[in-house]
């Protein structure tokens, strides 16, 4: 007999993420996943434990890189190369693998789009 275990909709338990600053609401690829940190980790925190969304069905506010101002219902995508990504620095139109991202709202002022977050394989 199975039994549920989550709901999906974020990591249970967390990952442990890397040396570096994350902010909680920003985009980030981290274990194979696209998500959204749920905590702030700075540079000199040890606990380096948090958790991470990656539902496609909600939708955050990510910065986006200064260049990118892509249309509703653009798919966006990470640059090329393997590893860590974050939102604000890696996030690219050019289309390179599986999309990671759907615009649901353009790009404001402040350099924030709205987007639904997708894990749809290699």
């Amino acid at each position: 007999m199975g039994q549920l275990k989550t709901d999906g909709r974020a990591s249970q338990g967390g990952y442990t993420w890397p040396a570096g600053t994350f902010s909680f609401g920003d985009m980030y690829r981290l274990n194979g996943w696209n998500g959204i940190c749920l905590a702030n980790i700075a540079a000199a925190d040890t606990v380096r434990t948090a958790g991470m969304e990656f539902s496609s069905e909600r939708i955050w506010y990510v910065k986006l890189p200064a260049a990118l101002s892509p249309a509703v219902g653009d798919y966006l995508y990470w640059t090329t190369g393997a590893g860590l990504k974050r939102g604000d620095t890696d996030l690219s139109a050019t289309v390179a693998g599986s999309p990671v991202a759907k615009v649901e709202e353009a790009k404001n002022a402040n350099g924030y789009a709205a987007v639904r977050v997708l894990n749809i394989g290699p």
